[in-house]
C-alpha cells in the first residue's frame, strides 16, 4: 500500500532537515562565543553583553545545503545592555567594540578565515565537522519610547497585548554601515527585533499565546527534538527554492518572507499536508494580489519585501522571481501531494528537491526500482533561458 500525502511530505522532510549533530555543533559554537564575550578579560564585560541565536537556527528551520560542502549560516545578535546608548556611542564605535573582541576570539580559537565586516554584521567563517559561518549583529537595547511604539503597532495589527509587550521588550538599535549617521552621534539608528520575531514565530507554532509564554525557551538557544508542521513546511519550501535558484542565489526569495507568510496562516493541530496546502494558498494569494509589501509582524512599519522596488535591486527582478517560484512550488508540491502514480511522484520529488531517495523510501512510495531524475528548463525573470535541475 502506498503512503499518503502526509507520509510523502514527512519522508521528503527527513531528507532535507539538518542532522541532529549539526544542531549540536551550532549550539556548541553559540555557547563558546557567549562564554568568550562574557569572560572577565573581555573588553565587553563592562557592557553586560548578551549573545543569542537568531534566524533559522532560532526557528528550527535550517536545511541541508543543496551543494555538498556549502557553508551553513549561523546568525547571532550581540546585545550590549548597559553603559552604552545612542547618546554615548556612534554605530561605528559599537561595531568596532564587538569586532575587536571577535578578532581576539578568532585568534584564540585558531580560525583561519579572516573576520569580514558586512553592512550590519561581522562574519566569521570556520569549520568543525561541518562548515559554518557566523554572522554577528551588534546592537543595544531600544528605549522605552520605541518599545511602546512597537507594542501599540502590533496590537493594532491584531497581536495579543501580552505577547506584543514581551516582543517589544526585545527590540534593538543596530548598526548599518550604509546609514547616513553611521559615524556620528545621533538618535537615528536602524531598528531590529530578531528576538521578538522569534517569540512571535514560536507563539504561532504553539497555537496559544498564554500556553506558549509559559513554556517559551528563548535563551539559551532552543533545541528542537521534534518539529511542528509549520517548521517542516518552511524547511521543505526553502529546499525547493534553493534548488530552483542554486545557480543564482541573489535572485531567490528571502527566507524571512517564506517564514512570515507560513507563520501568519498556520493553524496548530493541522496535519503536515494541510499546512502545506494552506501555506501554498497564502503564497498564491500574495502573488495574485501583486502586493509590494510583506510586513514584519513584530514591526508593521518594516517591509520585508523592500528590496523588490529598490533601485539597486531592480536588475534582480526579485518580485517577478518570487512570483515565478510560487508557481513552480504549487506545481511541484501539487504533484507530490495529489499524484496517483508512485513512480511519477518519486520523479517529481527527486527532481524538485535534487535528491536521490534511498531505496527504502522509494519502496514506501510504492516504487520498486530506481528512476532517473527529470531535468526541466526554468527561466528566471531578467535572465535568458537556462537549464535548471529543478528538483
Amino acid at each position: 500500500m502506498t503512503i499518503d500525502a502526509d507520509q510523502r511530505l514527512h519522508a521528503l522532510w527527513q531528507e532535507v532537515d539538518l542532522p541532529e549533530r549539526a544542531y549540536e555543533l551550532a549550539l556548541r559554537r553559540y555557547e563558546d562565543l557567549g562564554e568568550w564575550l562574557a569572560r572577565p578579560q573581555s573588553s565587553l564585560v563592562a557592557y553586560d553583553t548578551h549573545v543569542f541565536v537568531q534566524g533559522s537556527f532560532a526557528f528550527g528551520t535550517p536545511i541541508r545545503p543543496v551543494i555538498e560542502g556549502e557553508e551553513f549560516d549561523l546568525d547571532f545578535s550581540c546585545k550590549l545592555r548597559s553603559r552604552i546608548s545612542r547618546q554615548t556611542h556612534t554605530q561605528k564605535q559599537l561595531k568596532k567594540l564587538v569586532g575587536d573582541e571577535l578578532a581576539d576570539y578568532r585568534t584564540a580559537r585558531g580560525i583561519q578565515k579572516p573576520l569580514t565586516e558586512k553592512n550590519r554584521c561581522w562574519r566569521l567563517g570556520y569549520k568543525d565537522e561541518l562548515p559554518f559561518h557566523m554572522d554577528v549583529v551588534p546592537g543595544i537595547r531600544a528605549d522605552d519610547a520605541r518599545r511602546r511604539v512597537l507594542s501599540e503597532a502590533m496590537q493594532v495589527m491584531g497581536i495579543d497585548a501580552q505577547l506584543a509587550q514581551k516582543v517589544a521588550r526585545r527590540a534593538l538599535w543596530i548598526t548599518d554601515m550604509q546609514h547616513k549617521d553611521y559615524a556620528q552621534i545621533s538618535d537615528d539608528w536602524p531598528s531590529s527585533n530578531p528576538g521578538g520575531y522569534q517569540l512571535w514565530f514560536l507563539s504561532r507554532m504553539h497555537g496559544g499565546v498564554k500556553r506558549y509564554l509559559a513554556e517559551a525557551q528563548v535563551d539559551p538557544a532552543p533545541v528542537y527534538r521534534s518539529k511542528t508542521p509549520l517548521q517542516q513546511v518552511v524547511q521543505l519550501l526553502k529546499r525547493h527554492r534553493d534548488v530552483m535558484f542554486q545557480d543564482d542565489s541573489n535572485r531567490k526569495p528571502v527566507s524571512i518572507i517564506l517564514t512570515t507568510v507560513a507563520g501568519g496562516v498556520y493553524i496548530a493541530g493541522e496535519s503536515l499536508s494541510q499546512t502545506m496546502r494552506r501555506v501554498l494558498q497564502a503564497l498564491d494569494v500574495a502573488r495574485r494580489s501583486n502586493t509590494d509589501f510583506i510586513h514584519n509582524p513584530v514591526n508593521p512599519a518594516e517591509n520585508f519585501a523592500d528590496r523588490w522596488t529598490r533601485p539597486d535591486c531592480i536588475h534582480l527582478q526579485l518580485k517577478a522571481n518570487f512570483h515565478r517560484w510560487i508557481g513552480e512550488a504549487m506545481r511541484d508540491f501539487g504533484k507530490i501531494l495529489d499524484g496517483t502514480d508512485p513512480r511519477q511522484v518519486v520523479e517529481s520529488a527527486e527532481d524538485a528537491f535534487k535528491l536521490t531517495l534511498p531505496e527504502a523510501v522509494r519502496r514506501r512510495f510504492g516504487v520498486i526500482a530506481g528512476a532517473p531524475a527529470i531535468v526541466r528548463s526554468v527561466q528566471l525573470q531578467g535572465e535568458p533561458t537556462r537549464p535548471w535541475a529543478d528538483r
